[in-house]
């Protein structure tokens, strides 16, 4: 899997895990908004919300019932009573039930009650639900205090003027709890009032009172009623809710605070989830990235290895020089760098050698140019100047000198513009079909003709089989110079070179140059066929360039060959050169 497939799935799966923490905080808060709604409705009415959650909760546990704590403290706030009832009418669980309350109830009995056909002492409120096969019955009864206090004011209050004149112990009462008393007329304008605070209305619709006698935690203020139809008067009492101050409406209904609060505390967490996920993402993601960011400006100031933490590590390896987790995801790129560093840093060294090769090669061909052409200037002196009168014959003599320090100079020159013609792709002039049994015979013996070849032996052996090939005979010819030259001048006295011709049936030939010399160490056969390369026996021959086995590598691929060679110190060097057909070279 690719760099691109791995973070498309990566960034797939933390998205999605990031998406559902997002959906489960979401469900969170709408959940506890729900249920905080479903706690203010019952706290307004119990007996139309509370009642139904009171089972909706409800748990048998060892054959009991257990409902919830917090429903039954708000019956017990609400100055109610429950009861449970079975298919008889017989109480079967009862909370905060008066002394005055029944324990059965038959039939029309209950109805009564709860229709208001027979006096009861209480407003009840029935609740009737099936919940696992099961039917139950819900009593709940409720006598406000508010609702006896204020009938007792109506019956014992007296209106003088704008005051309403109460007993002292009634008065003591409302200033203690911050009450107040109203008495509206018909039309629901303030007639009297006592303890009235500063803020309080004093004129009421029929729509505000049913209003604030409903919900009186959006107004901050309980509100009971009293309507005497002998005087067509209503009878008004108002009590601050705790937390609020009299005649002073809460900022925000008890529904818009809700509603507040849980969207923002998901506001808050959805933020402090992303910001985690941010820093979370930017090091898994991110810090990779710097990381390859500041090896490329390292790579670019010349320093190739990859930039380690303050724990002299590379910052992609663990203890056990394993790659770190947040890295894996680019263990491709990463590989790559490696390998781009290596290049880089051998490059480097390369670069360096041969700089310092080009130098010292520099300095021998110099060296090299300069002694025969010492050799031209004097002899050329010699025959300029007027004190001697030199004969025929040492005229001659002088000539050849000249001559032979002249084509060596123009040896090296061309072995310079050869090596750069082969390294700017230069083809063979013309090509030809030669049977290179016969061609190498004659090379080899042109080649072993050299003065200095005389105390070495060379052998050859032709294949079993005609083996022509498509050459150029010159390029060919110089390669074999090449390579005797190097296995002989580069030997001691006594060594064999053996060549041989092979020939398989797909017309592939191979010429090898086998010797019993010295050998080579790994370092010289890996730098064998480098431009400007001198073995370690350079100074062997004054006269070399350091560019003959280049050459001979340059020649061989342009004529389609390879070349490789083997060799170990002290086991001799063999240098095979293999042609394949010309077919498969293209000729």
């Amino acid at each position: 899997m690719n760099v691109r497939w791995r973070l498309t799935l990566r960034l797939i799966g933390w998205l999605a895990a990031l998406g559902l923490v997002l959906l489960l905080l979401a469900a969170g808060a709408f959940g506890w908004i729900s249920q905080r709604l479903l706690q203010i409705e019952a706290g307004r009415n119990f007996a139309s919300a509370g009642l139904q959650r009171l089972l909706q909760t409800m748990v048998v546990k060892d054959g009991k019932l257990h409902f919830d704590p917090g429903l039954l403290e708000q019956v017990r706030q609400s100055g109610g009573w429950l009861q449970l009832l079975d298919g008889e009418g017989r109480v079967t669980e009862a909370f905060f039930t008066p002394p005055d309350v029944p324990d059965r109830y038959g039939p029309g009995e209950l109805t009564a009650y709860w229709l208001g056909k027979e006096p009861f002492p209480y407003s009840l409120y029935l609740w009737i639900q099936e919940k696992d096969g099961v039917t139950y019955t819900l009593l709940y009864g409720m006598s406000d205090p508010d609702e006896r206090l204020l009938e007792s004011m109506a019956a014992q209050g007296v209106l003088q003027g704008d005051k309403v004149v109460l007993p002292e112990r009634l008065k003591a009462g409302l200033e203690r709890n911050g009450s107040w008393l109203q008495v509206l007329d018909a039309d629901g304008t303030e007639r009297a009032a006592f303890n009235k605070p500063e803020g309080a209305l004093s004129r009421y619709s029929p729509q505000e009172l049913a209003l604030r006698s409903i919900y009186p935690d959006r107004y901050g203020t309980k509100l009971v009623v009293h309507f005497d139809a002998d005087s067509g008067r209503t009878w008004a009492l108002s009590a601050p809710l705790p937390g609020n101050e009299p005649g002073r409406h809460p900022v925000f209904p008890p529904e818009i605070r809700a509603l507040a609060v849980g969207i923002g505390a998901l506001a808050l967490s959805v933020l402090l989830v992303l910001l985690v996920v941010s820093y979370w993402f930017g090091h898994r993601i991110g810090s990779p990235l710097l990381h390859m960011m500041k090896w490329l400006r390292a790579l670019d100031e010349s320093r190739y290895a990859e930039p380690a933490g303050p724990d002299g590590r590379p910052r992609s390896r663990n203890r056990r020089g394993k790659r770190k987790a947040n890295y894996r995801m680019y263990d491709e790129v990463l590989h790559s760098f490696e390998s781009l560093s290596e290049t880089l840093r051998r490059n480097e060294r390369l670069r360096a050698e041969t700089e310092r090769m080009r130098d010292e090669w520099i300095a021998g061909v110099s060296h090299d140019l300069k002694t025969p052409l010492s050799s031209i200037r004097g002899y050329a002196h010699m025959l300029e100047t007027d004190a001697y009168d030199w004969s025929p014959q040492e005229v001659r003599s002088f000539a050849r000198i000249v001559l032979d320090k002249a084509q060596h100079m123009d040896g090296l020159i061309n072995d310079l513009a050869l090596t750069y013609r082969l390294r700017s792709g230069g083809q063979a002039p013309e090509l030809e079909t030669v049977d290179l049994n016969e061609f190498m015979a004659e090379a080899v013996r042109e080649a072993s003709s050299h003065p200095r070849f005389e105390q070495s032996r060379i052998r050859f052996s032709p294949a079993d089989r005609p083996a022509p090939l498509v050459v150029y005979k010159p390029w060919l010819q110089r390669i074999t110079d090449n390579l005797v030259a190097n296995a002989l001048l580069h030997n001691g006295e006594g060594t064999t070179l053996t060549v041989s011709v092979r020939s398989d049936e797909q017309g592939a030939v191979t010429v090898a140059f086998e010797d019993d010399g010295e050998g080579m160490d790994e370092a010289t056969k890996a730098r064998l066929f480098d431009r400007y390369y001198r073995g370690t026996d350079s100074e062997s021959r004054g006269e070399g360039t350091g560019l003959g086995m280049a050459i001979s590598k340059a020649l061989t691929e342009a004529l389609g060959g390879t070349i490789e060679v083997e060799s170990d110190p002290g086991r001799g060097t063999a240098i095979r050169v293999l042609f394949p057909s010309a077919r498969s070279r293209g000729l």
